[in-house]
């Protein structure tokens, strides 16, 4: 399971305080992977009308301050991901070589930004779409386009902070199940004073998720953009501890059993063995009358379908009462029947 730690515009235009937030998560959290929301056309990504332009405007960085930041992650041990809002950003940030990119849930249905996606990534390239407060049809329109065999759907949003109620595990999990082809991962935004905020996110990602987001702050608990979601690094680190131990919880899925599950099921002591009722001669064939199943402190090779499975078979070797019958009691071939 790969953790992402979120950055956003948490900076405010800042960029020493966004310098310091990705040094930090760099060096301190226990992320996977640390993402960047590019924007260089603000004018692309919303109208001059919408109340947040001036301010988004204002908070604009450079190409020449992306690229410090870029390669700053690039330096460290995290893998780069990239959220594009406009095509300009896309052309700059697939320069990089990002092992994911993501296209926001407000973007989803963008096809300039989708089809200028598709003609720049690799085919190795994760193209995460965001299907948090996405319609159904949204969602398929935006796979459609695509048209790309490395997607992750992501759940969740942000609605200052998310409420309990609007988080619907339940849909998530129907969704899921109409793409299996796919990755997922779900993006977190508990409330960042929320009590059950690490236990909310864990309940995310049980549901089956191949990633995890959180924003994170080195300003905890400071209002700024997005801090109401925001985690500290320490709170971070504690969700991916608690997520290496769902993932070993959760184990290969395999359907055949493991070896904890073979010590387990010892036939005998633990899972029932077949017991002589009586005395069994050497030539006899087997019937249910000479057994029962019953646990004991001997060991037996055979299970239970085994032992049935053997009905109407030679036995080659004497049994005595209360003896388990084991695999060497039988013939490899009845030759008689």
């Amino acid at each position: 399971m790969n953790l992402i730690a979120e950055t956003a515009w948490h900076h405010q235009g800042n960029f020493s305080f966004m310098k310091k937030l990705v040094s930090e998560i760099g060096a301190k959290a226990c992320a996977d992977i640390i993402k960047l929301h590019i924007t260089l056309e603000l004018s692309e990504y919303m109208d001059a009308d919408h109340p947040a332009y001036s301010t988004l405007k204002e908070w604009m960085f450079t190409r020449k301050e992306w690229r410090e930041l870029i390669n700053l992650i690039l330096s460290g041990s995290k893998d780069l991901m990239f959220l594009f809002n406009d095509t300009h950003s896309i052309e700059f940030g697939m320069q990089f070589n990002p092992g994911h990119v993501e296209i926001h849930s407000t973007c989803l249905n963008d096809m300039n930004l989708l089809n200028c996606l598709k003609q720049n990534i690799s085919r190795e390239t994760k193209v995460i779409l965001g299907a948090g407060g996405s319609s159904l049809e949204e969602i398929e329109n935006a796979i459609y386009a695509m048209d790309h065999h490395n997607i992750v759907l992501m759940f969740g949003f942000q609605n200052f902070p998310t409420k309990y109620k609007d988080i619907n595990f339940s849909k998530m999990r129907k969704v899921m199940k109409l793409f299996p082809e796919f990755q997922f991962g779900y993006a977190d935004h508990t409330a960042w004073d929320e009590p059950d905020n690490i236990l909310i996110t864990l309940f995310g990602a049980a549901l089956g998720m191949d990633y995890i987001e959180k924003h994170v702050t080195t300003a905890y608990g400071e209002e700024r953009v997005d801090w109401s979601a925001a985690v500290s690094v320490d709170m971070f680190n504690e969700i991916k501890e608690k997520l290496d131990l769902l993932s070993a919880c959760d184990g290969n899925g395999l359907l055949k059993m493991n070896q904890g599950e073979k010590d387990y099921s010892v036939y005998g002591p633990m899972k029932k063995a077949a017991v002589a009722n009586t005395d069994i001669s050497a030539g006899q064939k087997i019937n249910k009358n000479m057994y029962s199943f019953k646990r004991t402190k001997q060991v037996s090779d055979l299970s239970q379908t085994d032992v049935l499975e053997n009905m109407g078979k030679m036995v080659q070797i004497s049994l005595k009462k209360g003896q388990v019958l084991l695999k060497e009691h039988f013939a490899k071939e009845d030759k008689e029947g």
